[in-house]
């Protein structure tokens, strides 16, 4: 926990204990949770939780890249607390979503020459391995 208090510090946020549970839950899960998992998992710890302040945690720690968020088109954002460059795979089948070992300078390497490349992001999408299986 003195790791995330620190992390909050050095964006000059408030550590409150929902800043505090939220980003470890990110960074321990490493699920990629949506509002409402984060939400059901946090509850039982703080019973006075809302969504409302699970949604205004999580654009807090955005805005001071602390997390990324991803959306993968299911009506929903999903969360990441690992800020690093990478990709990810979303199973059609149980829904999980991986992290894949794709950085954007991969797909920056592919660009034409003279594009600028300001963002990217990659989604691929399918069956995991062990959806694949059934």
């Amino acid at each position: 926990m003195e790791q995330i208090i620190k992390k909050l510090n050095q964006k000059n946020l408030r550590p409150s204990i929902q800043r505090i549970k939220i980003l470890y839950y990110l960074e321990n899960k490493k699920n990629h949770p949506t509002v409402d998992c984060i939400y059901q998992d946090i509850l039982p710890e703080i019973p006075n939780l809302s969504r409302t302040t699970v949604y205004n945690t999580l654009n807090v720690l955005l805005e001071n890249d602390l997390v990324i968020q991803l959306d993968f088109g299911e009506g929903c954002l999903r969360y990441d607390a690992d800020t690093t460059p990478h990709s990810h795979f979303f199973c059609r089948k149980c829904g999980k979503v991986f992290d894949l070992k794709i950085s954007p300078e991969d797909i920056a390497s592919k660009i034409p020459t003279g594009f600028s490349v300001q963002e990217t992001q990659l989604y691929a999408f399918g069956c995991c391995e062990k959806c694949s299986k059934t």
